[in-house]
């Protein structure tokens, strides 16, 4: 399968080589109209860890300006998905975003776990997914790297990269402000000082604030929910401390006290089933529940867990030293130091009722520390980057379940004066170090081609205590049903030795390595296009769950995951500046894929529980195009195609039938991702300019299950689909003073699609989680 699907792309790839060998202008990397350089071909990057022109980065990568993410409404990482084809990001009803890139994705809502597509800011690390919510402000670009990124940065991962490059001190005073209005009461306010502190220092602090109003609405009751507190802020000196010497400092902070998300209920999960516990009054409570009309705000929640309210009380707090030693005109040394401070306390209701089935609050802390010491050599043809890289993770994650009226927990309904259960919790805690190595070369063999290989050695030692634990009545419930002893406050996890419960917690040790690698070699058709071929192999670290579980192998780990690519692009500019082009294909070979999927429980059935999927893969092509035909008028598309298939895993539906899923798609995967933008600006007198512009993004059908598409094997679960949605954004607006002051308006969700980025099974209900209505506001900004 592999070397026939690498002939096909060779060949296409060698069609458009030919066809691109009058292309006559510089190249640069997907977002053309960045505004970061004044050619838009040169734009700098650093996704090599050096700064180099995007357009001889022998890799696929999308790049967007700071500029454009505010035109684009892009708020957080979340919202890439407007200007990244091939990215998709699913919200959890645990509060932690899950990545998905070119299909490579783990959808494992513990805040332990580690991402398939890492996030930096400045190259610092947000090594867990949670602490990534807040990322954007006040930006200089963002570079999305695809593919995996093990021989260089940070973090090993098998998806890919997302490196957020702030906005740097500058040499003389300058301000800036931006503020945007909405619907729903929504303010967003932010803004940045920067300037010189001294003849060697200067600073740049930043902040933002926004505030917002309830989008969603109760359909049974006159409630609503959805309001937006948040708040943000940075600060950046750098320090010229003498000959090639500069120290950089950083310290980034955010807090966020809005309300969580309540789905929408679907179905109920027995439907017409009377069967075990779908014959008891929970279930009928379930069927009967009214389901909302078809709109993006329609919803319904419960009182909370313990009486509060759906909202969260998350922070973070990172800072990190970054120091610069010029040893000689040929290398430097480079040390980069972060420490950071999560913490949460959220509240979720993710049944879609008022019913207390699925009401959670979690709480938890990630206290990371990173250290990185490279050393970069540059000669004439060739530059080495050699370095070791130390990581420490405290993770404490818990979360809080009243389960009373869930179906599945009531399966002694028939017997007179059974018991009901409330309040379980359960929680982990692990340690991890990451110790690794890395080395990495280019060789420039000729004028026109170039030799890139790298390597990286990791070893990974994780530690683990957790279990679940019964709260009140809820003791007694589990005695009643298995004939234990529980006390209040007891780990109820059965240990292989059933039914002898852990006592006090489940202990147990990960420990990992590994050598991925990367060797890519790029010919220079002319000064104006290239192609390159890339190889590399990523790994992705194991963990353990958080869980509620009664079995013990509910908390048995996931190994690390590996992915080979096979990766061939083509990089091109268009004669006389009209435009750039780049197309990629690329082949992964996927082993031991990490996935949050079923597992048989002697309780609830069925729940949630992390496997490996042992063989698997995914293909497909990228493929971006940047025109301006006229002055003032920029026109740009990207998309990526994508096929995933499982070859080889054998495991339970949400039934708790055994299931051979040979054949089925990746989840959270869309065969067609499509991004375009066009904007025209003209001038309307001195120093002033008009513009207008509409973007649109489209992603094809996919879910969030594993049984998705009928087999010889097995049916597709068709009520976890999650449809295929386009969404049109416009813009339009003024600039005065040479771009010193803008104002404009903008609609978002123009044609108020109906859609939803996530669809999850409760154990009682089936719900999903809606993407925002129709907004509309305006837009102001000034810059001094």
């Amino acid at each position: 399968m592999a070397n026939s699907t690498i002939a096909r792309l060779l060949a296409a790839s060698c069609l458009t080589v030919v066809a691109s060998q009058g292309l006559t202008t510089p190249l640069h990397a997907a977002e053309a109209s960045s505004g970061v350089a004044d050619d838009p071909a040169e734009i700098i990057v650093t996704a090599n860890k050096r700064e180099e022109s995007a357009r001889t980065v022998p890799m696929s990568l999308t790049i967007a300006s700071g500029d454009k993410l505010l035109s684009a409404g892009v708020r957080s990482p979340e919202d890439l998905v407007k200007i990244v084809p091939g990215l998709t990001v699913q919200p959890s009803p645990f509060n932690t975003p899950v990545y998905t890139m070119r299909g490579i994705g783990f959808y494992e809502t513990s805040l332990s776990a580690a991402p398939t597509v890492a996030v930096y800011v400045d190259e610092v690390p947000l090594p867990f997914s949670a602490t990534t919510k807040l990322a954007v402000l006040d930006l200089q670009r963002v570079e999305v790297l695809k593919g995996p990124q093990g021989t260089l940065f940070g973090q090993n991962t098998t998806g890919g990269a997302i490196n957020y490059i702030a906005a740097q001190p500058t040499s003389t005073l300058a301000a800036g402000a931006d503020l945007t209005l909405s619907r729903f009461s929504t303010y967003d306010a932010q803004g940045f000082v920067s300037g010189p502190l001294s003849d060697k220092v200067s600073a740049r602090v930043a902040a933002r604030v926004v505030q917002g109003g309830a989008w969603q609405k109760s359909i049974t009751r006159n409630d609503d929910l959805g309001k937006v507190k948040q708040l943000q802020g940075r600060a950046i000196v750098t320090w010229d401390a003498g000959p090639d010497f500069t120290v950089r400092a950083m310290v980034s902070a955010w807090q966020d006290r809005g309300d969580t998300q309540a789905p929408q209920l679907l179905v109920d999960s027995c439907g017409a089933s009377t069967a075990g516990t779908c014959g008891n009054p929970e279930a009928a409570a379930f069927r009967a529940y009214p389901r909302p009309p078809h709109d993006n705000r329609s919803a319904d929640w419960g009182a909370g867990v313990y009486g509060r309210a759906n909202k969260r009380d998350d922070s973070f707090v990172q800072g990190s030293l970054r120091l610069e030693k010029g040893l000689t005109d040929n290398l430097k040394l480079i040390s980069i130091t972060s420490y950071s401070r999560y913490k949460t306390d959220s509240v979720q209701d993710f049944d879609g009722t008022t019913l207390n089935s699925a009401d959670n609050n979690t709480t938890g802390y990630i206290h990371a520390f990173s250290q990185e010491l490279r050393l970069n050599a540059d000669f004439d043809k060739v530059r080495i980057t050699s370095g070791l890289n130390y990581d420490r993770f405290n993770v404490y994650d818990r979360i809080f379940y009243n389960i009373g009226q869930s179906v599945s927990a009531d399966p002694l309904y028939f017997v007179p004066g059974h018991l009901l259960p409330e309040y379980t919790y359960s929680f982990t805690h692990q340690i991890s170090k990451t110790y690794a190595a890395f080395l990495n070369g280019e060789v420039r063999l000729s004028d026109r081609v170039k030799v890139t290989a790298g390597a990286r050695y990791t070893n990974v030692k994780r530690s683990f205590s957790g279990c679940s634990f019964v709260l009140g009545v809820t003791a007694d419930w589990f005695n009643q049903i298995f004939g234990t002893s529980l006390v209040d406050g007891q780990c109820s996890v059965f240990t292989p030795n059933f039914p002898q419960t852990y006592d006090p917690l489940l202990f147990d040790k990960l420990n990992e390595d590994n050598l991925s690698w990367n060797a890519v070699v790029d010919y220079k058709l002319s000064d104006k296009a290239m192609v390159y071929g890339r190889i590399a192999k990523g790994y992705k670290a194991g963990s353990f769950p958080t869980a509620s579980v009664v079995s013990y192998t509910g908390l048995l780990p996931v190994h690390q995951e590996s992915v080979l690519t096979y990766e061939l692009g083509l990089k091109a500019s268009l004669p006389d500046r009209l435009g750039e082009l780049t197309i990629a294909g690329f082949y992964n070979d996927y082993k031991n894929k990490q996935l949050r999927s079923r597992k048989p429980d002697p309780l609830f059935g069925t729940l949630d529980g992390l496997v490996q999927i042992p063989s698997s893969w995914s293909k497909g092509i990228e493929a971006s195009l940047t025109l301006r035909p006229v002055e003032g008028l920029t026109l740009s598309a990207g998309g990526t195609y994508l096929e995933t298939r499982v070859t080889k895993y054998d495991g339970f539906d949400a039934f708790g039938t055994p299931t051979n899923f040979k054949g089925q798609r990746f989840p959270y995967a869309p065969k067609w991702s499509l991004v375009g933008d066009a904007e025209y600006r003209f001038p309307l007198g001195t120093g002033h300019e008009g513009y207008a512009g509409v973007s649109a993004v489209y992603n094809s059908a996919t879910s969030s299950v594993l049984s998705n598409r009928d087999t010889a094997f097995t049916a597709a679960d068709t009520r976890q689909v999650i449809k295929a949605y386009t969404l049109i954004d416009v813009r339009a607006g003024v600039s005065f003073g040479e771009n010193k002051v803008k104002v404009g308006a903008f609609v978002r969700n123009l044609t108020n699609k109906y859609y939803w980025t996530n669809v999850l099974d409760s154990l009682s209900s089936i719900v999903r989680f809606t993407g925002m209505p129709r907004t509309y506001g305006l837009q102001a900004s000034w810059r001094y």
